[in-house]
């Protein structure tokens, strides 16, 4: 049995008081010591009590682990030498450590003792390459167990520990990856992807060929376990009352705060959920997935009811309605949804669904569907997103239709009951619109021609089924913009566009395209880093990857096809960019260390160099002035400190706008950005204010 998981005995541990043996705990100040008395029910055992004492009615090793938590939370630069009582070195490999732990240690350098160990501090283990923080409080825990026992020295090392943990936890990874492979039914997919160069010699190749060849069948996994028959014995072994008040959740909607909420990965149940996750991301139709997991349609025995029905009433990240099956829930599948649409807006908000469809595996079906059902506006056969007024509205129009238009047709068009001379009187106060007297057009024509052109090659193309006739589109694009036929073939096989056998389609996109930082809705610079404004959900809180702007992810260096590993105060923090859109790793620690809760607005950092964070958003008084309460929606943690005649500067230079400072043009910028929350702060403070 390992010595950390075991009861220890009063003989075993030391007679000096906890605060004696870890001088951390005196520095923690009073203001914090709530947590520490939370942990045991004797007041001020830290002060009062010894480890010897405080094992007649604590166990010692779950104690450490809530201690090490505390330590690496609120003390991740604290060296272990300067927060512990050290008389003694111990064997590393006598700290019992488990494989990912074992494997951290091993990359210190000169690291047979605890001498090297404690010169460390949590900030530094978490640095080290393949890091975690599970296995870092892991490290300390074992550390702080060291430290009260009374003779350290005596611990001898396990004869197993001289195995190479790495290797130890090759092949518990490995295992992993096959019973990922084995619940999501990919069971003769390789594990491993092993990748020599040209020219190495045939016994390379051929051991290369076999990493290639292994597969979850050649790893003891076994097939995953029935999730009815796991769920009916789930049921059989409930005392009545809590069969009754389950049965009841499932088939009269009540709700029950004591019953389960989610079903973890490891259980049957839980490994279909996360099976499922992986199709859906964030919603499928609820037809189609039945078809697919044939289970979900299944009698679970004792609730009488099919499984989709009792997953949709246990587990609150899976929702059915509608028609759809959602994760975690039809509101966050729309969020998401408009997460995605908005990386392949135009400036004006307009969306080309063939676009989008390239990178989702949601069929056209469902994807038109989905996109009703969320109030998504179609305008000839292209997507607006919600616009900022009469003038928003019409430059999504021109854009679409992609030539110039009067007032009349233009108000016709838009399909709104407005006013043509307020229409008028909008687009002359409007930089992004020129006029000729007679029709109104988009300035952008003029001086992005580049992008006019790519736009009019996607109408032509989307509207004739996905490929259009080269000759055709090389005239049209002559006839409207006045450019050579040779240019004009060109655009039709640059870009976007390819030519094959004569037609004009799309070119095979397998991710979302890389929009600039500053053009990135909610996301601002600050100083030497940019920050993403985000709402916190239940998935965040619960530990969930989740997707981000491809503006962060090339800002951080991730490029399509990668990950990168980002260094924090709390250990490396992944972003991943494998599939379409990029992915960043669980920020739940984060959350918990800063204390954001559901639905609080935070923001994630990335620094020029690379290092990542989580902060709250710095919320200012409901009386502020409004342009305080701008430079908190865009990240600043100090907004009531910026001086006033910095204040405008501060807001361009968010955007990129460095050197800015007359109000119409900030504001013209964050209208382009559809930051509908700051352009409101902003009107309030600078309409009718003069540049």
């Amino acid at each position: 049995m390992s010595l950390w998981s075991r009861a220890l005995s009063s003989d075993e541990l030391d007679s000096r008081r906890w605060v004696d043996l870890m001088p951390w705990i005196d520095r923690y100040g009073s203001a914090r010591t709530a947590a520490l008395g939370a942990l045991v029910s004797s007041s001020r055992w830290w002060e009062n009590e010894s480890p010897a004492e405080t094992c007649e009615h604590t166990e010692i090793p779950e104690l450490c682990a809530e201690l090490a938590h505390i330590y690496v939370t609120d003390h991740p630069e604290l060296r272990f030498a300067d927060g512990l009582l050290r008389e003694d070195e111990v064997p590393v490999a006598a700290l019992d450590l488990g494989p990912a732990a074992a494997t951290l240690v091993a990359r210190l350098p000169h690291a047979p003792t605890t001498a090297e160990l404690f010169s460390r501090s949590p900030a530094d283990l978490l640095g080290i390459r393949g890091a975690d923080r599970d296995a870092v409080e892991e490290i300390v825990c074992a550390a702080l167990v060291a430290t009260v026992l009374r003779e350290p020295a005596t611990l001898e090392a396990d004869p197993r520990a001289a195995r190479v943990p790495a290797a130890v936890l090759l092949l518990d990874d490995l295992a992993a990856l096959a019973r990922w492979s084995r619940v999501c039914g990919r069971d003769d997919a390789p594990l491993l992807l092993a990748v020599i160069d040209d020219g190495a010699p045939e016994e390379i190749q051929d051991a290369a060929a076999r990493l290639r060849a292994l597969t979850a069948r050649d790893l003891p996994v076994a097939a995953p376990a029935d999730p009815i028959a796991e769920l009916t014995d789930y049921l059989e072994g409930l005392p009545d009352a809590e069969r009754t008040a389950l049965r009841r959740r499932v088939h009269d909607g009540v709700d029950d705060p004591a019953g389960p909420s989610t079903f973890p990965f490891g259980t049957a149940v839980g490994d279909l959920l996360a099976a499922l996750r992986v199709d859906v991301r964030p919603v499928a139709a609820f037809d189609r997935m039945v078809r697919t997991h044939p289970v979900l349609g299944r009698t679970v025995q004792g609730f009488d009811v099919p499984l989709w029905r009792v997953l949709h009433r246990l587990d609150d990240r899976f929702e059915v309605a509608d028609g759809w099956i959602a994760v975690p829930d039809l509101p966050d599948a729309e969020k998401q949804t408009r997460g995605l649409l908005s990386e392949f807006e135009s400036p004006n908000g307009v969306v080309e669904p063939a676009a989008v469809k390239a990178v989702w595996s949601l069929p056209d079906d469902e994807f038109e569907a989905w996109t009703r059902y969320c109030g998504t506006t179609t305008f000839e056969g292209r997507l607006l997103s919600p616009p900022d007024g009469l003038a928003g509205r019409a430059a999504q129009v021109l854009e679409v239709l992609g030539d110039p238009l009067t007032a009349d047709t233009l108000v016709a068009r838009m399909g709104v009951n407005a006013d043509v001379h307020t229409l008028v009187s909008e687009l002359a106060d409007d930089e992004r619109f020129t006029s000729d007297g007679e029709r109104w057009a988009l300035a952008e024509w003029d001086v992005d021609v580049v992008t006019a052109i790519r736009n009019r090659i996607a109408r032509l193309v989307d509207a004739r089924g996905g490929s259009a006739d080269r000759d055709m589109v090389v005239a049209a694009l002559v006839d409207r913009f006045g450019i050579s036929e040779d240019s004009a073939r060109t655009f039709t096989a640059g870009g976007d566009f390819e030519v094959v056998d004569g037609r004009v389609r799309r070119r095979h996109r397998s991710h979302v395209p890389i929009a600039l930082p500053e053009r990135t809705r909610r996301l601002y610079r600050l100083g030497e880093a940019w920050r993403l404004r985000i709402p916190a959900t239940r998935d965040h809180l619960r530990g969930a990857e989740f997707t981000v702007p491809s503006a962060v992810a090339a800002i951080a260096g991730c490029a399509p096809g990668g990950h990168v590993m980002l260094p924090s105060r709390l250990g490396g923090q992944t972003l991943r960019w494998t599939g379409p859109v990029p992915r960043l790793s669980s920020i739940r620690r984060f959350l918990e260390d800063v204390g954001v809760e559901e639905d609080n607005e935070l923001l994630l950092e990335v620094r020029t160099d690379g290092r990542f964070d989580v902060l709250p958003l710095r919320t200012v008084a409901d009386n502020a002035e409004p342009l305080r309460k701008a430079l908190s929606l865009i990240g600043h943690t100090e907004p009531e400190t910026v001086p006033e005649e910095r204040i405008a500067s501060a807001l361009a230079s968010a955007l990129g706008l460095d050197g800015e400072s007359r109000p119409r043009r900030i504001l013209s910028a964050y209208r382009a950005r559809r930051e509908t929350e700051v352009v409101a702060l902003l009107e309030q403070a600078w309409v009718r204010v003069p540049n």
